[in-house]
């Protein structure tokens, strides 16, 4: 038998149940984990359009402008 199989057999049930919801509590954390990384990733690229959408109409105002202005020089 293997040193892992000896010591697998060798835990108690009550080891093997305080085992397995240590599992359990470190899936769970790891899926909150990742909805809170997804929430923010999601809250940051809203933030972001947000910003490229002011500045390129921002832009565009001031693109407009001036080709008005080159326009009227014509």
């Amino acid at each position: 038998m293997s040193a892992r199989l000896a010591t697998a057999a060798a835990l108690s049930a009550s080891d093997r149940e305080e085992a397995m919801a240590e599992v359990r509590q470190l899936i769970t954390d790891l899926r909150d984990a990742a909805q809170d990384g997804r929430q923010l990733a999601r809250r940051y690229a809203d933030v972001l359009q947000n910003v490229v959408d002011e500045y390129c109409v921002e832009f565009e105002k001031r693109a407009e402008a001036a080709l008005a202005r080159l326009e009227a020089a014509a």
